[in-house]
């Protein structure tokens, strides 16, 4: 690692040494997609989910297991879904150009398939489907992974992130019914499904009314331990020959209440800082830093909420975690009856702003916490 480099990762898929602990999450992946069970992974966006699942899918792979990534969140409608799955399944089980439009003309009889190429054909070679031809055969793409699977001699594992995004497409529950009808029935393909929207990937496979209930093991993701980031961030500064005492990486992890994507990044921000070994400056400066680079985020979405659940967030703000309908609470913070504190709960899950754990309430954005606590109660945070 070179030393003048931060070794603190964030925004992208953490790799190698920038994977934080998650051993047994990953042992129990791993042997998910080797012993063939369906998984759907939740937790609150920005906890190291596609991180995870890529550590977990490379470690799987072999000659006989290939696992298939893609990302829903791009997919405007079904017919990418189903356009960007064949692709995906085709070019990663034939090598050559010839060999993938061969196959994809045989696998594919009642879909006549069109192809268009690049300047690198291998490359940049794109199967489309006409609209129609999907809606009434779709069916015959579902199946393609199971077919190549058995043809080969192979297993596939397929991981869908952001999944959640298929439920703004057209006919929404019609889609997923025929994911489920044709998907349950493959004994030659895995399926890892996971997405950042925490409350829509609940009601998708939670709910016993929709399609996805109980379409395989669902595991909630937690947070890293406060142990396990503090030992790891001590590591990364030593590496790059900076000095930082347990109490101040302690500090990092506490300030964004060990949310793996900001304890990489306040921890970047306190890296970046430190010449020699980190002090009490250093962490107050890299905390408002972290606070500025959102600020504008954070009061556009303030300013959307309603009288009432602002004076919520004040409540949480300011310790309250329970209780919320107790009736010196209600007064306290003028939030109405205890039938408005439910409502005013719903409404700020759905726009991600608290997270609910049986009865304890938190913020969903350690940032925005911050944020919140500095801003709004003229506060300091913990140092």
């Amino acid at each position: 690692m070179q030393k003048d480099i931060s070794p603190f990762i964030f925004g992208r898929k953490a790799i190698g040494e920038s994977f934080t602990d998650r051993e047994a999450e990953t042992a129990h992946l791993v042997a998910n997609f080797r012993n063939r069970v369906n998984t759907v992974l939740i937790s609150p966006r920005r906890w190291g989910k596609s991180s995870l699942v890529k550590k977990a899918g490379d470690l799987a792979q072999s000659p006989k297991l290939k696992v298939i990534y893609l990302d829903a969140f791009t997919m405007r409608d079904a017919t990418d879904f189903y356009t960007s799955l064949a692709n995906a399944v085709l070019k990663t089980t034939y090598s050559t150009l010839e060999g993938w439009i061969e196959q994809a003309k045989r696998f594919f009889t009642r879909i006549t398939p069109r192809f268009s190429f690049g300047n690198d054909p291998m490359n940049s070679l794109e199967l489309s489907f006409e609209l129609e031809a999907i809606s009434k055969n779709y069916e015959e793409i579902l199946s393609l992974p199971e077919k190549v699977a058995i043809e080969k001699g192979i297993h596939f594992v397929i991981c869908i992130d952001e999944f959640q995004n298929t439920s703004l497409f057209s006919e929404h529950s019609l889609f997923h019914k025929r994911l489920r009808s044709v998907w349950q029935d493959q004994q030659h393909v895995t399926y890892c499904i996971y997405g950042s929207k925490q409350h829509m990937m609940i009601s998708l496979f939670e709910k016993q009314s929709m399609p996805f209930y109980r379409f395989g093991e669902t595991i909630h993701l937690g947070k890293i331990s406060l142990a396990d980031w503090v030992l790891y961030i001590e590591k990364q500064f030593e590496k790059t020959d900076r000095t930082i005492t347990p109490y101040y990486a302690e500090a990092i992890a506490k300030n964004v209440n060990c949310h793996s994507y900001y304890v990489q990044q306040l921890a970047h921000l306190v890296w970046q800082r430190t010449q020699n070994a980190v002090d009490d400056e250093i962490i107050t400066s890299a905390v408002e830093d972290l606070i500025n680079q959102n600020e504008l985020l954070y009061l556009r979405d303030t300013e959307m909420l309603s009288e009432t659940q602002l004076n919520f967030l004040i409540a949480l703000a300011s310790g309250v975690s329970d209780g919320f309908s107790r009736k010196d609470i209600l007064q306290k913070y003028k939030l109405g009856s205890s039938a408005n504190v439910s409502r005013i709960k719903t409404a700020l899950i759905e726009k991600e702003m608290i997270d609910l754990s049986g009865r304890t309430i938190t913020f969903l954005d350690p940032a925005y916490a911050l944020w919140f606590v500095k801003r709004m109660l003229k506060k300091e945070t913990f140092l």
